[in-house]
């Protein structure tokens, strides 16, 4: 019989989820899938923290061949390879695209070592408070995102086990965007929004 891992309790009348020692949290289905439909990618797509898989799933529904999943933990069917991104070298050569939700406590990390490995384009889910907050948004403004999209409506993004157990998310607190990074682009980001509905 297999045991699900437990889900983090959360205060009476609270609307936030104990934080996953892990930070293993999970976006919604549409905020990958809206991602493959407004932006292109060419060559092959890597999520190193898959957790479920959804982005992995979104970019083979979107008709993309080549995409692979890896993960420090193998959460879903969709994770090739156990790998910590962070310390690993790749198992092959290295992917064209990167495509992540990463850690939100080593999102800085997974973003910078993603810059040095994908080849073609970066796409990473952050809190959209990286555009205002003084010393993120410096360091941020030195990477050269080429493409920024605000995610509307606000997406739940409840801890991992929250969805294995099988509860309802709802309520998300937090507003983020995808931020993209194309390699050899300089110079301010373009913004938008990316919808549930397009």
């Amino acid at each position: 019989m297999e045991i699900l891992p437990a889900v983090p309790e959360r205060a009476l009348n609270a609307h936030l989820w104990a934080r996953h020692p892990e930070d293993w949290y999970v976006e919604e289905s549409w905020v990958d899938r809206r991602l493959f439909e407004d932006e292109p990618f060419e060559g092959s797509i890597c999520d190193p923290a898959c957790g479920l898989g959804r982005i992995v799933e979104a970019a083979r529904a979107a008709g993309y061949n080549e995409v692979r999943g890896e993960d420090k933990v193998r959460r879903s069917m969709f994770c090739d390879r156990i790998a910590d991104f962070l310390s690993d070298e790749p198992r092959d050569q290295r992917p064209d695209n990167i495509c992540c939700n990463p850690p939100f406590g080593l999102a800085r990390e997974f973003v910078v070592r993603a810059r040095k490995i994908a080849r073609r384009k970066v796409a990473m889910i952050l809190p959209l408070s990286w555009i205002s907050g003084d010393r993120r948004s410096r360091w941020l403004e030195q990477t050269f995102p080429r493409r920024v999209l605000i995610i509307t409506p606000r997406p739940s993004m409840p801890p991992g086990p929250v969805i294995l157990a099988g509860l309802k998310a709802r309520g998300g607190r937090t507003d983020f965007a995808w931020y993209i990074w194309e390699k050899n682009h300089s110079g301010e980001p373009s913004f938008g929004w990316l919808r549930r509905s397009p």
